[in-house]
């Protein structure tokens, strides 16, 4: 199954410029197109439709923002350029391409300071804080936001500060600093409860509650959290949130048997994905209705399936593969498909340990961060308290000891895990040596009475046929006899001297460890030679 952030990581971290005006568009462009109007004015127009429009039709609006900017550099005003690169930088992270995003930040940043405004700098360190947590680089994203935030504290601005607390909420649900997340959003929601309850970010605030409530399974309180969400989205129509919103519906209502409900939201998701031209979100979509139609019709959802297989890129994510591969293993086993069960099943396991290692890595970021936090925390203290040497040594000293304390504590734990991967290389090794040694000795020992199937073989295939209780292939017994000749020859290596392919080999591979009942991890095919040529050397080999 889908895991919710697979959803929202996307929309946890954007935090609106502004509310949205509901202005006409016509009306808009008739005034900035102007030339005889006041600059102001004609300044104004161009804002309000960026307001009105970024999340409803933001292609229509990148092409505006180029007017607008042209228009700012004719008339040498600074700070529309800033304002107008910072607003495409925004949009270009809304649809996902980072690098283009980033190079717009900077050029605003290069703007903010000429005109030496520490807010307006705020403003694109917040949002550069946004680029590093979709780049899941979470110390950086937290450092960013922590700046910002310290900026508007400064400046009294209530406003920066809570967009801030949002980032930084989105942070620690990221990496599954639950608790603190909750403590961040909340804070935040206060301050927009009481300035303005139906601006866009009480709509993500809530969406992210939703999200901790799913990641605790609590899915009826996530169901009632999105829902008050949607309510705010369709009236203002921010397609970019109200689509993320539609397809974690569709999720909870997925994990909550709620079909119908599901493929509801689902099919409104993919629309509104396909609207967007958002290739990662259509995939998405169609993975859900898969899964939904799984319960209904199983060969459907294996077509589905199938199509969503055929569209992966080289910028899927492995979580993604992973539940693919779970449902197409899931839809073939239950068609008695077993030789496909089998190899989605080998490649469900590969990404699933990827992911898995990727959630042991969020461990360590929490740490990281929280060690981070507590740092900055001491050098802001004394800062603020630079009139007393005394205590301005004092706060040396506890940082340095802290810094030292975390540097011991990364060493200890590099090493343990330089020591972990050097003693399992030898446990690996010597188990290797050993089942060669039992394979040699049983060779040595093997009787003249031993069935022989070729010239170069010395295994008993009527004695295994007999133990396993089932017919040996030619495939699979030529790759017996392969191993049996070389007990570490690779699978590459098979697959040229038998000329079949490497998944061919892989597959019969997989096959045979299943007959032969093998639960070796390691070292599979050096346990199923074992196995092998024990049954042939028993006189009786009849299970």
């Amino acid at each position: 199954m889908l895991n919710l952030s697979t959803t929202l990581c996307i929309i946890i971290l954007f935090f609106a410029d502004i509310s949205h005006s509901q202005s006409n568009s016509d009306s808009l462009r008739r005034m900035w197109n102007n030339e005889e109007g006041i600059d102001s004015v004609r300044f104004q127009a161009l804002d309000e439709y960026y307001r009105a429009y970024k999340h409803v039709q933001p292609d229509s609006v990148l092409v505006t923002l180029d007017y607008f900017y042209e228009l700012a550099k004719e008339k040498n005003a600074t700070l529309q350029m800033y304002k107008v690169l910072n607003k495409k930088a925004n949009i270009y992270r809304h649809k996902g391409q980072l690098e283009k995003s980033r190079s717009l930040y900077s050029e605003a940043l290069n703007g903010a300071i000429q005109l030496n405004n520490p807010a307006l700098q705020a403003v694109v360190t917040g949002n550069m804080g946004n680029i590093f947590l979709l780049r899941e680089n979470y110390l950086k994203a937290t450092r960013y936001y922590s700046d910002a935030l310290k900026v508007f504290q400064e400046q009294g601005d209530e406003k920066g500060e809570a967009d801030m607390l949002l980032g930084l909420g989105s942070v620690n649900l990221t990496i599954g600093n639950y608790d603190l997340a909750l403590e961040y959003y909340q804070k935040s929601l206060d301050y927009y409860k009481i300035n303005n309850p139906e601006t866009l970010e009480v709509t993500i605030i809530l969406m992210n509650i939703g999200l901790i409530h799913g990641k605790k399974k609590s899915y009826i309180e996530a169901e009632i959290s999105f829902k008050k969400a949607l309510q705010l989205l369709q009236i203002t129509n921010d397609k970019f949130y109200l689509v993320r919103c539609y397809s974690t519906l569709a999720e909870i209502y997925r994990d909550l048997g709620h079909l119908d409900q599901g493929f509801d939201y689902a099919n409104r998701s993919l629309a509104m994905y396909i609207d967007l031209n958002l290739e990662e979100g259509i995939m998405m979509s169609r993975l859900v209705i898969a899964q939904l139609t799984f319960k209904t019709d199983i060969e459907e959802a294996t077509k589905k399936s199938e199509v969503i297989l055929s569209g992966f890129t080289k910028e899927t994510t492995n979580e993604f593969k992973k539940e693919t591969y779970e449902l197409l293993y899931t839809c073939y086993k239950a068609q008695n498909k077993l030789e496909l069960s089998l190899k989605m099943h080998e490649l469900y396991s590969i990404y699933n340990d990827s992911v898995q290692l990727k959630k042991n890595n969020f461990a360590v970021a929490r740490e990281t961060v929280k060690n981070d936090h507590e740092l900055r925390l001491l050098e802001s203290k004394r800062e603020n308290k630079r009139e007393s040497e005394n205590e301005k040594g004092k706060l040396k000293d506890t940082q340095l000891k802290k810094t030292l304390i975390i540097i011991s504590i990364s060493l200890f734990f590099i090493a343990g895990l330089l020591f972990y991967f050097i003693s399992t290389g030898k446990k690996n090794n010597k188990r290797r040596n050993l089942l060669l040694e039992e394979i040699e000795s049983l060779k040595l020992s093997q009787n003249e009475e031993l069935t022989n199937e070729s010239n170069t073989s010395q295994l008993s295939r009527e004695k295994i046929e007999r133990s396993i209780n089932r017919s040996l292939n030619e495939t699979d017994w030529k790759v017996l006899t392969f191993i049996f000749e070389d007990p570490v020859i690779s699978n590459t290596e098979i697959a040229k001297r038998a000329f079949l392919s490497v998944p061919g080999i892989a597959s019969s591979l997989a096959r045979m460890y299943e007959h032969f009942n093998i639960k070796e991890s390691k070292y599979k095919k050096t346990s199923l030679l074992l196995e092998a040529m024990k049954i042939s050397n028993n006189p009786i080999s009849i299970k």
